[in-house]
């Protein structure tokens, strides 16, 4: 295969794959949450100062806290699933962006919430193999059944974003994309 249509094959490919694992973006303004399938998403400003940073001058440093609440009226499960990428992130509700920060002083720019884990127990037996007649020994042990996001639970983690001088936090909030599955 010569290297034009080998390029044109990984293009192709590329182009194919990552439109079905982007996320949906929405932009987010302080104190006023946005309703996205069910889900109120936002965030609060806890707390603000002026901060001198030596190499940036004066900076704005805020604290804040991000949320999601399930207003749906249904719980929300999302069961665990094989993808072609592993099973990392299988919790993840959404992540925040601070468009605008500037990451110094080792702050933040980005922060998830996750679904938290629910785990069933599974009980497996198994039989003697050297041919005794005792009965089967029986073991039961937790397994993971995926993660809940509960009707009406609310989900919080907080950050701290430093942004220019005269500007406030930005945020943004990206959602995996629909799947078939969560089971509600």
């Amino acid at each position: 295969m010569n290297n034009c249509s080998l390029c044109l094959l990984l293009v192709l490919g590329v182009g194919l794959v990552f439109p079905a694992i982007a996320q949906q973006s929405y932009e987010l303004k302080s104190n006023q949450p946005t309703l996205i399938n069910g889900i109120e998403y936002g965030y609060t400003i806890r707390n603000e100062s002026k901060k001198e940073v030596s190499n940036m001058g004066t900076v704005k440093r805020y604290e804040l806290t991000v949320y999601a609440t399930n207003k749906s009226g249904e719980n929300k499960l999302f069961s665990p699933r094989q993808t072609s990428f592993g099973v990392k992130d299988q919790d993840l509700l959404a992540r925040f962006d601070c468009i605008n920060a500037t990451g110094a002083k080792l702050t933040s720019k980005t922060i998830t919430l996750r679904a938290r884990p629910i785990s069933t127990s599974y009980t497996a037996s198994a039989s003697h193999t050297d041919g005794r007649d005792d009965k089967p020994i029986a073991s039961a042990m937790p397994a993971q059944g995926g993660h809940l996001f509960e009707n009406g639970e609310t989900l919080t983690n907080n950050v701290i974003v430093i942004v220019p001088d005269g500007e406030q936090p930005q945020l943004r909030v990206r959602l995996k994309p629909t799947e078939k599955s969560p089971i509600h």
